[in-house]
């Protein structure tokens, strides 16, 4: 479950460095500064990864330490959030810049 968790977490990074190529790569082609506007939407994930660096927070929320059960065990939950947005925005700007490429 937590390697699951964990996947699910990163998976916001990778589509974000995925989507902001495909953004750069649109920008070289037509110079459109819009392009680099929604790049800059993408970058969310880094910026707040950086915040809860600063703040001193766990770099990865995957999963909540919460306090001793009534049971005196320590409640722990996993955190599994797909990122279906940034997967359909990176399969649009797939296929935008599919279709840049033959032209």
């Amino acid at each position: 479950m937590e390697a699951i968790a964990i996947i699910s977490h990163l998976l916001h990074y990778a589509l974000a460095v995925v989507a902001v190529s495909f953004c750069v790569i649109l920008f070289r082609r037509h110079r459109l500064v819009g392009w680099l506007f929604l790049s800059a939407v993408f970058l969310e994930p880094f910026l707040l990864l950086v915040m809860r660096g600063f703040r001193g927070l766990p770099l990865l929320r995957y999963k909540t330490i919460c306090d001793v059960g009534p049971d005196g065990v320590q409640q722990m939950s996993y955190n599994i959030d797909f990122p279906f947005l940034y997967m359909l925005a990176v399969a649009g700007l797939f296929m935008i810049a599919r279709e840049v490429r033959r032209d």
